[in-house]
């Protein structure tokens, strides 16, 4: 089966024939990330990467391809180097708001 560019079968059940947007997946991550992270960067990015690979690990090899160009057009890198990468930039910034509401 094949979709229009940029379209791809949802990562949830669904009906023979369903297609997405993989950037909307992408922009639902990135609204849902953006809700709590406190406007600290480092908390948004890891959020939104780890919903990507969620979505990622749910996706078909053809559709996977799809969806990772789509992320590395919107400046996700969805791979396992680029999150604990963001994991240690989250923990850090993590550790600095801990502090700071200690004094």
């Amino acid at each position: 089966m094949t979709f229009k560019k940029g379209f791809i079968a949802p990562p949830w059940p669904h009906t023979k024939g369903d297609s997405i947007s993989a950037d909307s997946l992408i922009e639902r991550a990135e609204k849902k990330a953006i809700q709590s992270c406190g406007l600290y960067y480092e908390i948004y990015e890891y959020r939104t990467l780890c919903a990507l690979k969620t979505l990622l690990d749910k996706l078909s090899s053809e559709d996977a391809i799809t969806f990772l160009c789509a992320a590395h057009q919107r400046g996700f890198e969805v791979t396992e180097s680029a999150i604990s990468e963001s994991r240690q930039f989250y923990d850090e910034k993590i550790d600095e708001i801990k502090n700071n509401l200690r004094t």
